[in-house]
């Protein structure tokens, strides 16, 4: 079989270690490594008897045991950028306004600035000088430690359709690939050791797919749900907590992604917040569905009528995969619905196997309905106390989740929470 790797090529392989009780307070303790690998191929033999085996061999012999079951990330591409180890600061890449923005088939290594701590940006304000129309002297009135939006790769209000397909990216301290008010076909990428989140759609105004991804966590990020601190923060200082696909609102196509290795909360969440993107319009870029273009998600949601605006009515959750260490498999928070939806979002096809000894397959919060339609959440390691399906707050109601071939297997238990 005809693989595409070449001698010399990069396979990343990832953490696949079993057990680890992420869910305790201390965790990661001392004693955690992170197991993810890369090999340096040194042959390749193809066993034509068998016709359908490879075998690769490394330079250097693994030093850690991976499952036989996982995936591995061919990391080699013809054009690499690069942070040099003796920069004093890394490259971020990010694209605003017009003109064209494709970003393909590159590897990208040690980019981005901002990192998981609190958002710190330098404040400016102008003065009374004056250099002439429309220009002004600047003064620092603060000078920030962790400025907002250096992400690795970043499209910042782009009015074009922008492409971010077939790319390798590798260890940022924040987020790995980000639309931002932008739509950006995000698809066939490797992202390796986001420590936010490896794609973040920032403002819930993203209309792109979000396709075929293979997302490989490291174990970085604080470690904690966005609620820490959505309200001091403003709704600004979000998906820090160590994510794989990371979403502000429904609008987008999220399909047939694949996460693996260790995410310090969740592979997959949406954090869709009525008081932050309530009023946030929906940019006019080629590409977006004209139904949607100029209009909040109230008004898109009073234009649908009956049950109002869901992850199906124009993007979609479907098919996505995990098999990994995580807190939380899919998060899903501040869903609204009316009070006779019988339907609520739709979650289509995903399959959710947890590696570790504690967490949660799905998690919900206020939110009172989901439809799970072939679901499949799994515990990897026995006598475990992961629970299926968790309810945080449903202020007051009981969390409905009607479902077509949902399948929840060893774990302690099926559903939990408060509600």
């Amino acid at each position: 079989v005809d693989l595409g790797f070449e001698l010399g090529g990069e396979l990343v392989l990832p953490d696949t270690q079993t057990g680890l009780d992420v869910a305790h307070w201390k965790f990661p303790s001392t004693n955690y490594v992170d197991q993810t690998e890369i090999c340096t191929i040194k042959n390749i033999d193809t066993n034509i008897l068998a016709f359908v085996e490879t075998y690769i061999t490394c330079e250097n012999a693994l030093v850690y045991d991976h499952s036989d079951g996982s995936n591995v990330a061919y990391i080699t591409r013809s054009i690499n950028i690069v942070t040099s180890s003796v920069s004093i600061d890394r490259g971020h890449i990010l694209h605003t306004g017009v003109g064209k923005f494709e970003v393909r088939n590159t590897r990208i290594e040690n980019f981005g600035r901002t990192t998981t701590d609190i958002i710190d940006s330098t404040k400016m304000f102008p003065s009374d000088l004056k250099f002439g129309p429309l220009v002004k002297q600047m003064i620092v009135s603060h000078v920030g430690t962790n400025q907002i939006a250096r992400y690795a790769v970043h499209a910042h209000h782009s009015l074009i359709e922008a492409y971010m397909t077939g790319n390798a990216l590798l260890y940022s301290p924040r987020d790995g690939m980000v639309a931002h008010n932008s739509r950006v076909h995000i698809n066939d990428n490797i992202i390796i050791g986001a420590d936010g989140t490896g794609i973040f759609l920032e403002d819930g105004t993203e209309t792109g797919p979000i396709m075929n991804n293979y997302i490989i966590g490291t174990g970085g990020g604080s470690g904690k749900h966005d609620d820490s601190r959505f309200s001091a923060q403003k709704g600004k200082d979000m998906a820090h907590g160590g994510f794989g696909i990371w979403c502000r609102g429904p609008l987008a196509l999220v399909e047939g992604n694949h996460a693996e290795g260790h995410f310090a909360m969740a592979p997959y969440a949406f954090f869709v917040h009525p008081n932050f993107i309530k009023e946030k319009r929906v940019p006019d870029v080629p590409g977006t569905p004209a139904v949607l273009v100029g209009k909040s998600q109230r008004e898109i949601a009073k234009d649908i009528g009956g049950n109002g605006l869901q992850l199906q009515s124009y993007g979609g959750f479907v098919n996505n995969t995990a098999v990994a260490t995580f807190k939380i498999g899919i998060d899903l928070s501040y869903f609204g619905s009316n009070a006779d939806d019988e339907v609520g979002s739709i979650i289509n096809g995903a399959q959710i196997k947890a590696l570790a000894h504690s967490g949660r397959g799905i998690s919900t919060t206020h939110s009172k309905i989901f439809t799970l339609n072939d679901v499949t959440i799994e515990g990897e390691v026995e006598e475990n106390t992961i629970v299926g399906i968790w309810c945080n707050n449903c202020n007051g109601c009981v969390l409905s989740t009607p479902s077509t071939n949902l399948v929840v297997e060893n774990v302690a238990l099926n559903r939990g929470g408060n509600c």
